[in-house]
């Protein structure tokens, strides 16, 4: 166990795992799981899992290691996904990693930090990035405002859970985000994001905000109104300008207007329905 309370035999493993999958011997899920199960084990040794049945065995970190080097197979690895809970995991996290390896949910594993607008036109094409970082020791130290490597992979899990668990909602956010996409591609926001708060607040909205797209409709509103209030030197109980109040329902109509067009179905669907 080293400074950073890790067992870090598991960790080391990492970079040569990294470098299989960049070569095309790993798939992308199989080596996410794989970074997974990795770093659970040297966070917790052998209190990493927990059994949901008592008649699996208890889990073992050492005897887990060297299966998963000699037998990690899709249906391997979604087995041990389902068939036991994980320490200090929320439950979302299991059920993405399982779905991405069935292919049911097409994750994008990245092993550098996407920018922003990479991740919201991943969002907009109907997918999600999930970031493992593999240099040791620099996993270990914080990742943006996640404590390690392994936080925030897990915040990314969290948020492919949010975005495909439920097809309806996966659907609109996909609308939300083409949508959104269309206004930054426009230039909709060039004269905003010299704010430097109101660019982080977008940033946010762009790559860590999956909810109902009626919360990110008032997100942007909110911090659309807080940026013209700073402009124009406004307190919050004052007024703006009618200036910047069209402006904000200009981008909001826009913004409508985008979603409608990204929720209509195709020209083929509408015929099949039709027919």
């Amino acid at each position: 166990m080293n400074a950073h309370g890790l067992q870090p035999q598991g960790l080391q493993r990492l970079p040569a795992l990294a470098a299989r999958f960049r070569a095309g011997a790993l798939e992308p899920a199989i080596f996410a799981a794989l970074y997974f199960f990795h770093w659970q084990m040297a966070m917790h040794g052998d209190a990493f899992a927990a059994r949901r049945s008592k008649s699996d065995p208890r889990p073992d970190a050492a005897a887990w290691a060297g299966r998963l080097g000699a037998d990690a197979t899709t249906d391997r690895l979604v087995d041990l996904l389902e068939r036991y809970r994980y320490r200090c995991v929320r439950p979302g996290v299991p059920v993405a990693l399982a779905e991405w390896l069935r292919g049911r949910w097409p994750l994008e594993l990245e092993l550098g930090i996407p920018a922003p607008e990479a991740v919201l036109r991943a969002q907009a094409r109907g997918t999600r990035p999930v970031t493992a970082l593999c240099e040791y020791p620099r996993m270990l130290r914080p990742v943006l405002d996640k404590s390690n490597a392994f936080a925030f992979f897990l915040h990314d899990l969290e948020h492919a859970y949010k975005f495909f668990h439920a097809p309806a909602l996966h659907a609109a956010q996909r609308a939300f985000f083409s949508a959104l996409l269309a206004l930054v591609a426009s230039g909709a926001f060039a004269r905003h994001r010299a704010d430097s708060l109101f660019a982080a607040k977008l940033d946010y909205l762009m790559s860590d905000m999956n909810t109902h797209p009626e919360h990110g409709r008032q997100y942007l509103r909110a911090i659309l109104v807080e940026h013209c209030r700073r402009r124009e030197a406004k307190e919050a109980t004052e007024r703006l300008s009618p200036a910047a109040e069209r402006e904000i329902e200009g981008i909001m109509q826009a913004l409508r207007a985008h979603e409608a067009q990204a929720s209509a179905p195709a020209p083929s669907e509408r015929a099949r329905v039709a027919g």
